[in-house]
């Protein structure tokens, strides 16, 4: 099966691109995932992952390789690989290639996947479940990753903020200039304090799981609402 999914980034390019070199920063931000307490990455080796999921009475947990590839000419990677769940006998195997793009909010990442599973959860494999889980799990994964990355101002706000300072004065803005030198003096420990910057997002635990049932629900719950 293949789905294609994209979503965008309030960085800049450069930004996002080296967030996609730190390997154990994108296994984070991905609900569910992890990599083997104690194991070491290399870069091009093989990363050892593991994938919890759960939907309603059913759990499972798998356990794989992956390896992820990225040209630095075109901002563009892949990630390959394969995990096997034990308990249900249930095997999976894919790629997801990605694709980094300006655009005038920061990043636009594209995304094709294609993955086959087999086993006991090949009966969960249904187009319209699994793209509305890949919907949802991918807009959880962009909301992690943007509370990780430190925002950039778009150069479209940029030329703006320079045209505004560049703006002649006018009478008003004069005026005020010059009653600003009648003020009294306001020394620096007077001054408000600057507003403390916005901590990083915690990671998710590593044991954790992710939840299926309650993506199909949050998926169901979008779909009405834009019905509406």
């Amino acid at each position: 099966m293949q789905l294609e999914q994209a979503f965008t980034l309030a960085a800049a390019p450069a930004r996002v691109w080296q967030a996609f070199h730190d390997v154990r920063l994108l296994v984070e931000c991905l609900p569910g995932a992890s990599i083997k307490p104690g194991a070491e990455i290399a870069e091009g080796a093989e990363i050892p992952l593991l994938f919890k999921i759960k939907l309603g009475p059913i759990a499972a947990g798998f356990a794989g390789q992956g390896q992820l590839t990225l040209d630095e000419g075109s901002q563009a990677g892949s990630f390959a690989g394969g995990a096997v769940d034990a308990k249900t006998n249930s095997r999976v195997k894919g790629q997801a290639r990605f694709a980094l793009l300006p655009d005038p909010v920061g990043t636009r990442v594209t995304l094709t996947v294609e993955f086959a599973i087999t086993g006991a959860l090949a009966q969960f494999s249904r187009e319209g479940i699994v793209r509305a889980l890949a919907e949802q799990l991918t807009k959880q994964f962009a909301d992690n990753l943007q509370a990780r990355l430190p925002q950039d101002v778009p150069e479209q706000a940029q030329a703006q903020a320079g045209t505004q300072e560049a703006a002649p004065q006018t009478a008003e803005s004069l005026a005020a200039e010059a009653s600003v030198g009648c003020a009294p003096t306001v020394f620096p420990g007077a001054l408000p304090a600057a507003p403390a910057s916005k901590p990083r997002a915690a990671a998710p635990a590593p044991d954790a799981a992710i939840d299926l049932w309650s993506l199909l629900k949050l998926w169901f719950r979008g779909l009405f609402a834009r019905r509406g």
